[in-house]
This record gives C-alpha cells, sequence and structure tokens, in this order.
C-alpha cells in the first residue's frame, strides 16, 4: 500500500477521532471498571501516540485497529505503573517500622539514586522541571500544567518520555537491568 500524504493523514486522522474517540473513551472506561479519568487520559495518549505513529500507517483500515491497540497497551501501561507505586508505598510502610538503622537496602537505594540523579541532570530542561515538579514536589499534573502554562497532555507526555529515558539509561549505561528487576518492587518503583 502508498504512504498516506500528510494531508490524506489529516483527514483520515480527524474523521478517525470524529468516529472513534467516544468508542475509544467507552472501551477503556470499560476495562477501567468505570474510571472517567482514567478513561479521557488513554483516549487523548492513544490518539498522540497514534499521530506520532503516522509514518507507519499506510490506510484508515489500519489505523482503526490500531487505535484499540494502542488504547489497551496504554492502560495497561499505567495500570502496571499505578500498581508498582502501590507496591512501593506499601513497602515503606511496611519498613518504616522495622529499620531504624542503616540497613543494605537503603546503601542499594542510595547507590541506584546517585545513578538516577546523574540520568535526570540529562533530561531537556522542561522536561527535568515537570518531573521533578511531579516527583520531588509532588505536584499533580494539573497543578504542573497550570504553573508552567503548558496543557496537562504535554506534561503527561514529558513524564512518560522522561520515565522512558531512564529507564533506558539504566538498562544501556550502568547495565544493571537485573539489580533493576530484582529491586524493583521494593526499591525503585516510585521512578517507574
Amino acid at each position: 500500500m502508498k504512504k498516506l500524504t500528510d494531508a490524506e493523514f489529516g483527514k483520515c486522522f480527524e474523521a478517525l477521532f470524529k468516529a472513534y474517540s467516544g468508542r475509544i473513551y467507552n472501551y477503556v472506561l470499560h476495562l477501567s471498571g468505570g474510571d472517567r479519568y482514567k478513561a479521557e487520559e488513554v483516549t487523548q495518549i492513544a490518539f498522540m501516540k497514534l499521530w506520532t505513529k503516522r509514518d507507519e500507517i499506510t490506510d484508515m483500515e489500519s489505523m482503526q485497529s490500531l487505535m484499540y491497540v494502542i488504547a489497551r497497551n496504554t492502560f495497561l501501561n499505567i495500570i502496571e505503573h499505578e500498581a508498582v507505586e502501590y507496591s512501593y508505598f506499601n513497602y515503606i510502610l511496611k519498613n518504616q517500622k522495622s529499620h531504624d538503622n542503616v540497613t543494605e537496602e537503603t546503601v542499594d537505594y542510595n547507590f541506584l539514586m546517585g545513578y538516577i540523579l546523574k540520568i535526570v541532570e540529562e533530561l531537556p530542561p522542561v522536561r527535568r522541571t515537570v518531573f521533578r515538579k511531579h516527583r520531588d514536589e509532588h505536584l499533580t499534573y494539573r497543578q504542573i500544567a497550570d504553573e508552567l502554562g503548558i496543557s496537562v497532555n504535554t506534561v503527561e507526555i514529558h513524564m512518560m518520555l522522561a520515565l522512558r529515558y531512564i529507564r533506558e539509561q539504566l538498562r544501556s549505561r550502568y547495565n544493571i537491568l537485573t539489580t533493576l528487576c530484582l529491586l524493583f518492587a521494593n526499591i525503585v518503583s516510585p521512578l517507574f
């Protein structure tokens, strides 16, 4: 099949958005057990991801099926992230009472955090600011968007790209994938 021109893709994308945004929203709403915020978030991210994949798409039909795959995968990634954060929170609560002195886990945590802080410094300035405001200052995406004068979607994209970059750099530069796998659920999960 021939590649769609930008104008053709734009028309197809607009038609697809009008026809499918409600369907994708309802699909994710069903997957999420009625979580409207998550359904809206995933729908927006799915269409943004489709737009970024426009060079790989050859016809309208492939865009329709791709939308559901992107929406499902995006939803699953968000759920996985929330589960990891929940595990970390429970870990902290459980171990806060039983560890009053420096432990091996604390040393491992500090060692790994040193690597991560170096990687965060390499992020582009706006992405680094968004990442720090969310992770260090515990601001919501909405608060960050308001403070920086950008959209919530832009904040979400910056966080997604920052986390992806951190994971990739830890895997490639420091070759500590095994360490991450062992520590992931217990120590570094709030960053991923």
